[in-house]
């Protein structure tokens, strides 16, 4: 039998070298090593360790604190362990082979899976889905059964007067046995597990419970303290504080609601398509579905300079507003000069080269997957727009619509990408995924590259107005809906013959539709913010909290400039702190930061006044759902308006000291509509939903509420 020396890690490592801390990879299969060959401070040195394999040996567990906080991937099949709980300890852990262990249990790789956050890959199968079901669902539905118990038996021993500690500590103790004991939930094969995750689960409860008793305490001494308070203030004073609130009040009440808007919008012209149409009936025929490349589909619009404007070469440079100051600018940094380059109508019904008609809503860039086998790749110029029936990816250069995907019946609103990660043979492999909703309540799942639909969630009741995935964790879909709900979804990975596993994990109660939602970039695990039409609101998604829905945590207040502006309808994160967000006729965006305005946060209230460093002028337009949109490595803010225009900002002049003058900051410049012409007929400016850059902001793309999709490249 060989000891595990310095020598022996330095011969069986790669790459070869004198010092353990380069170390990569580790092979120590087959050595019929021993748990207690293992010398922690020597393993400790490895800091760039990211495989090992110990199998085909004689371990019967790992040891605690070997330091491999870098371990991505461990192999410890065919050996003696009896129970691997301490692989905790490799946080990062994404691959784990532990076959031909005879004495582990499923419940024992049931532990693991919910002990390691990172785990993907298991004994060759990619778990997860099942492991997000497991951390998330299945705690949820214990919880439930905890609470119940609680309720049923324990609750009675609370309600007489308050226990001593002692009493604490037995009735905690006691109850935590109990529920471990009397509680049965899944199959008999999982019951370790089950009693295992109880106990932690029970345990956690009852902590919380005695917190929160605790905190009630806190807060009836702060009350009678503010009533105390309250009793010494001056008539005049209770008058201004009752004068304010009712100005609120009446603001919020008078403010047009999105419906509304759509509702007036729509009598005007009766013969208009409505804006994300409320008037859309939602069909119970089945609808048929195809995936195919189109290439140079798309009608071509052509670009004709009216006599009255100036004219324009392939060379010209975007029209700039005369009353636009642009903002003094960094000296290294060169001014943003963007060409129109392809203006196409895509989205036609029944490729009717005529229709102008058809709202365009939404447009996001194609992720673009790392290669270090091809060096260059840094942005992609593959762009995903949906409106009407169907969702197109386009190539900005040349303008070719190279899939185009049709669902009959369907109306797309929203669209969103991921990229999701699979094992194939040990190796990584990484593919795109584009999700698409609509008036139909249901996600279509896409494999853009290979041309197909994979998959249907049927997410809601209502239409979707919103999709949303998160960025940190690549199977986490969001979704809003017209029904008042945000749910998150785990969508699972695809297998080979794209078979996958959904999972609801959190409902989001919200109080009107939500429109345009993020993360916080600082809080990607506990804070998600909506724009919605009755207001700004954040709710803690944190699924560490087992319960499944949740109720509105913060709502944002803003400055009610007049009694007709209303509540925003869409907010962008500039970076990591710096909020955009705007409302119909607000004549502006408001640019706020997410960590003072949480500063300000009473957690016994709702409602919180929203920190605004900035003002910035915008359209006083009372179109709704224009989007905003940052584009992240230029850091500008972008934002259509009803005029066919592009107001862009340079966002590194903004400061993070809070607005001391009323005066708003005018656009850096604004990207004029260019005059043009379609079948003859001339094409006014038109209103922009949304628009969207690549990550280098080579190409700006926009979607209009005439079916076309302008792309301007970067000169």
């Amino acid at each position: 039998m060989r000891k595990i020396t310095k020598k022996l890690l330095l011969e069986k490592g790669t790459p070869k070298c004198s010092n353990l801390g380069q170390i990569k990879k580790i092979n120590l299969s087959n050595l019929n090593l021993k748990t207690s060959d293992f010398d922690r401070k020597l393993f400790s040195q490895l800091r760039t360790l990211e495989e090992l394999d110990v199998s085909g040996n004689r371990l019967t567990e790992f040891p605690n604190n070997l330091g491999l906080s870098n371990l991505r991937l461990l192999n410890c099949a065919n050996n003696e362990l009896e129970q691997i709980t301490t692989l905790n300890q490799f946080r990062n852990l994404e691959d784990l082979n532990c076959e031909d262990n005879l004495y582990l249990t499923i419940s024992d790789i049931y532990k693991v899976m919910y002990l390691l956050p990172n785990l993907r890959q298991l004994d060759g199968k990619d778990i997860t889905s099942t492991a997000n079901n497991l951390k998330f669902v299945n705690s949820q539905k214990l919880m439930s059964q905890v609470t119940n118990f609680w309720e049923k038996y324990c609750k009675i021993q609370f309600s007489e007067l308050l226990p001593t500690a002692a009493e604490i500590s037995a009735i905690k103790k006691d109850f935590v046995k109990s529920a471990v004991a009397e509680i049965k939930y899944g199959p008999n094969s999982l019951k370790e597990f089950t009693k295992w995750r109880m106990k932690t689960i029970a345990t956690e409860f009852v902590n919380s419970l005695l917190q929160q008793d605790q905190q009630r305490s806190s807060d009836a001494e702060e009350n009678e303290d503010e009533e105390e308070l309250k009793a010494n203030l001056t008539d005049s004073s209770v008058t201004i504080s009752s004068t304010r609130s009712a100005r609120l009040f009446t603001a919020r009440d008078t403010t047009k609601s999105r419906k509304q808007v759509i509702s007036e919008v729509s009598k005007k012209d009766t013969e208009d398509i409505s804006r994300r149409s409320m008037k859309i009936q939602l069909g119970k025929e089945r609808q048929s579905a195809q995936m195919a490349k189109y290439p140079n589909k798309a009608s071509r619009v052509d670009v004709k300079t009216e006599p009255s404007t100036m004219k324009r070469d392939h060379s010209a440079t975007p029209v700039v507003s005369e009353e636009t100051i642009p903002r003094k600018r960094p000296k290294y940094k060169k001014t943003l000069v963007l060409e129109p380059l392809h203006f196409l109508q895509s989205h036609s019904r029944d490729n009717n080269p005529e229709d102008l008609s058809t709202q365009l809503w939404d447009c996001a860039f194609e992720p673009e997957i790392k290669n270090s086998q091809i060096p260059g790749l840094v942005s992609s110029q593959s762009v995903a727009t949906c409106g009407g029936d169907s969702v197109c990816i386009i190539d900005c250069e040349t303008g070719i619509v190279r899939h185009k995907y049709k669902s009959v019946g369907e109306e797309f609103f929203s669209l969103a990408w991921t990229t999701l990660t699979v094992f194939d043979k040990n190796q990584k492999r990484k593919f795109n995924v584009l999700a698409a909703g609509g008036k139909m309540g249901v996600v279509k799942l896409m494999h853009v590259k290979v041309s197909y639909c994979y998959g249907m969630i049927k997410a809601h009741k209502k239409a979707i107005s919103i999709l949303y995935f998160s960025p940190k964790h690549e199977t986490f879909l969001f979704t809003g809906s017209y029904d008042k709900t945000i749910i998150l979804w785990d969508i699972g990975v695809p297998d080979n013959d794209y078979n996958f596993s959904v999972s609801r994990l959190l409902v989001l109660k919200v109080c009107s539709t939500p429109l345009k939602m993020s993360l916080v970039p600082t809080f990607p695990d506990q804070y998600l913010v909506a724009a919605c039409e009755g207001g700004c609101f954040a709710w803690d998604i944190s699924l560490t909290n087992y319960d499944s829905k949740r109720n509105i945590k913060m709502e944002f207040l803003f400055p009610v400039c007049n009694k007709e502006s209303g509540n925003p309808d869409s907010l962008a994160f500039c970076n990591d702190d710096l909020v955009a967000s705007k409302g119909i006729k607000q004549g502006s965006i408001y640019l706020w930061s997410w960590s003072q305005t949480l500063k300000r946060w009473n957690k016994r209230q709702t409602k919180i006044h929203a920190v605004i460093l900035r003002e910035v002028e915008w359209s006083n337009t009372e179109e709704v759902y224009i989007a905003l949109t940052v584009s992240p490595v230029e850091n500008y803010l972008l934002c259509g308006d009803e005029k066919g225009d592009i107001w862009m900002y340079d966002l590194d002049g903004i400061t993070d000291e809070e607005m001391t003058s009323g005066k708003k900051t005018p656009p850096t410049q604004i990207l004029k509509w260019p005059a043009m012409k379609s079948q003859g007929e001339t094409i006014e400016g038109t209103l922009i939903n949304n628009v969207t850059t690549d990550p280098e902001c080579n190409y700006l793309v926009a979607v209009t509420d005439k079916n076309i999709v302008v792309i301007w490249k970067r000169t």
